[in-house]
């Protein structure tokens, strides 16, 4: 085979850069790679075609390739490799790609760019897509040569899993790919961090001079993303204080019923202030504790509370709010110094057990009592789906105004069941769902969304019906944009308001079935018990309509 090299030199037999990349993705694990590929992406896409050891993961837009790249992230600890299709393509993406980078899901995100000699005239579907991609990711480069390539990219995978994580974007225009290539793929680095934050020792002392119920914890996303809450929870016990999760955090970091687990913070600044009220200190783990959906005048840091903080890398202390003491270092290896610091961890006492049995039961019985309405109030649906699975079961929740029913209700005891959306975006859940399954060996996975959610990207069902991918999809139906008008004093006298979604009805049973997954539309508790019992295990995906009632 007679080609030309980067350089226009004739390069007899040489491997092209797409066979390279492919080698170089093999070499840093990859096994998936998700994408709707475009004429820029076929060399590309026909050298993952001659492979057994890669699958390209075919989704029906954008927005749920990245989605689905999210989940297999989130499940398996390794960057999700994404493929899209030039500016059209990372247009569309652009949504799910501010999702990932609000939660720090190490992503590879590559584009495919027109040819580089076709560049100046200004060719349909080409454009500066590194300009486009700047705002939703950590870094953004083109390739300027088919040589640079393979470096990018090996930069990409390192730089996507460095503290902090997020996307990183390749874009590579198509003649690159098809071009030889006579150098040797970069090597792989090993690079180590964790090291311990250089002012743990000083922390230690300020937190153990705190008085006994004055000191609370509240803990980011980012301790999970340091694989760090068996820590967290060591040095709770041993400091016998409780630990309250960020609003809207995306990943369990404490068991929900654990005695020290204080809750989610509320999403507005008033409801955080109210709740750390009563605590001298603060000590925030992570980069940004107290994000609020509304602006508010009022501070979520009460007047007479002081704050302690622990980040991954120096540029997120005190960014937000002033801080007594702020540590750089790795979250893990500082939590477990300062917890030896600390002393050994003590069990709660029995009073503490007592409080938080008692408030378990107290939301157990609130939703019992609401079985028997009709509609179904969201309280009785979410208790019910999930005291009709495992208590391990993985759940997805993008369900919005009925999330905070999942929330309370899933009590796993491991890390890594619960994944919520932090970003904002909707349309993340049904295909993140699917990524969690493929990155956890096609695990069962529960993925219960709301129905304007459900709208943004229904195209994850076709994905689910061919994979064969066993995610049981709840759709909690009560037919508006609710969140919405919680927000807003809306005017009752409007007829037929826009956040309303009933004029027409969706029928998502007859929306899933034309995706090629079974559907069932539910309106009662024993209904929802009785489906999911016959569908759970059948290793195939599922989809429920639950009607519930905006109250």
């Amino acid at each position: 085979m007679n080609a030309s090299d980067s350089q226009g030199t004739e390069v007899v037999g040489a491997p092209t850069v797409a066979k390279l990349l492919l080698d170089l993705m093999e070499d840093e694990g990859v096994s998936h790679v998700f994408g709707n590929p475009g004429t820029t992406e076929m060399p590309f896409v026909m050298e993952v075609a001659r492979r057994s050891s890669i699958e390209y993961v075919l989704a029906l837009h954008e927005g749920v390739a990245v989605s689905l790249a999210d989940g297999y992230a989130a499940a398996t600890g390794r960057p999700g490799v994404l493929n899209l299709h030039a500016m059209p393509g990372l247009g569309n993406a652009i949504g799910q790609l501010s999702n990932a980078m609000v939660t720090r899901t190490p992503l590879v995100v590559t584009a495919g760019q027109q040819d580089s000699r076709h560049l100046l005239s200004d060719p349909w579907i080409g454009g500066d897509l590194v300009a486009l991609a700047r705002p939703v990711c950590k870094s953004a480069h083109e390739a300027r040569c088919a040589s640079e390539v393979l470096p990018l990219m090996r930069r990409a995978f390192r730089e996507a899993m460095t503290h902090p994580r997020g996307p990183v974007f390749v874009s590579i225009p198509m003649d690159f790919l098809a071009a030889t290539h006579v150098g040797e793929i970069p090597a792989r680095s090993h690079v180590l961090s964790g090291s311990v934050a250089g002012g743990a020792p000083e922390l230690a002392v300020r937190l153990a001079a705190i008085a006994p119920g004055k000191l609370a914890i509240v803990a980011c996303d980012d301790v999970a993303h340091a694989d760090a809450q068996s820590e967290l929870l060591a040095l709770a016990h041993a400091l016998q204080c409780q630990v309250f999760g960020a609003p809207m955090h995306s990943r369990n970091l404490v068991p929900a019923r654990h005695a020290l687990w204080g809750g989610t913070l509320p999403i507005a600044a008033e409801g955080i202030a109210k709740t750390l009220a009563a605590f001298d200190w603060i000590f925030v783990i992570g980069a940004q504790p107290f994000p609020a959906l509304i602006r508010s005048e009022i501070s979520p840091v009460p007047p007479a509370t002081r704050l302690l903080q622990l980040c991954e890398v120096a540029d997120g202390l005190a960014r937000y709010h002033p801080v007594e003491l702020g540590i750089s270092g790795g979250i893990k290896a500082t939590l477990a110094a300062l917890r030896e610091g600390a002393g050994e961890p003590r069990a709660p006492g029995a009073e503490q057990e007592g409080r938080k049995t008692a408030e378990i039961e107290r939301l157990e019985s609130a939703a019992r009592d609401r079985y028997d309405a009709h509609p179904l109030h969201p309280m009785a649906a979410a208790h019910a789906v999930l005291r009709s699975l495992p208590p391990e079961t993985i759940v997805v929740d993008e369900a919005i105004t009925t999330g905070a029913y999942v929330r309370g209700f899933h009590h796993p005891e491991q890390p890594g069941r619960y994944f919520f959306n932090r970003g904002g975006g909707l349309g993340w859940g049904m295909a993140a769902a699917c990524g969690l399954s493929l990155g956890n060996g096609r695990a069962p996975v529960l993925c219960i969304t709301g129905d304007g959610s459900a709208l943004y990207g229904p195209q994850a069902l076709w994905t689910a019906a061919r994979e064969r991918l066993p995610v049981l999809f709840c759709v909690m139906n009560n037919r508006q944009y609710l969140i919405l008008k919680r927000q807003r004093e809306l005017d009752a006298r409007i007829p037929v308001h826009p956040l309303d979604i009933d004029q027409p009805a969706i029928d998502f049973v007859a929306m899933a079935a034309s995706y090629g997954v079974a559907a069932t539309r539910v309106e009662r508790v024993a209904e929802i018990q009785k489906c999911i019992e016959e569908v759970w295990d059948r290793a195939q995906p599922h989809l429920i309509e639950i009607r519930i009632s905006s109250r």
